[in-house]
């Protein structure tokens, strides 16, 4: 991926996830999902409840948001780092988010048990959201 392409798409997943965020803010009555697997499988996804985690976060109360989902407080996280580390180096005239992506595919390329760990912490999440759905 070049690096404009990264920052393009990282940038808008931002602002994606800040707009589910606005919505669920403005919309608190949670109607319809916006979850095509839940929709059509009748199952929570992994990131099923992380905009309600990314909400209690907000108001403080981490240990609700890591009961909804651990995810949302990774992507809460990753919301304010991201755009403010692609920000930097826009004005700076530097390349350290792409450097380190570039860094994190190459360790992740040489050592693939951290790709299966990476999709056992992800299922485990999902067993984690089908379990407070049953």
């Amino acid at each position: 991926m070049t690096r404009k392409n990264l920052y393009i798409f990282s940038l808008v997943l931002s602002v994606a996830g800040y707009a589910l965020i606005a919505w669920d803010v403005i919309d608190s009555r949670h109607g319809p999902t916006v979850c095509l697997f839940k929709t059509v499988i009748d199952l929570p996804c992994p990131s099923c409840g992380t905009t309600r985690s990314i909400a209690a976060l907000a108001a403080g109360d981490v240990y609700q948001a890591m009961a909804i989902n651990p995810f949302g407080v990774m992507s809460a996280f990753a919301l304010i780092v991201i755009p403010l580390w692609i920000a930097a180096d826009v004005l700076r005239k530097k390349d350290t988010f792409y450097h380190s992506y570039l860094a994190v595919e190459r360790h992740v390329a040489r050592k693939p048990w951290l790709s299966f760990l990476a999709v056992l912490i992800v299922v485990a999440n999902w067993l984690w959201n089908v379990s407070k759905a049953l």
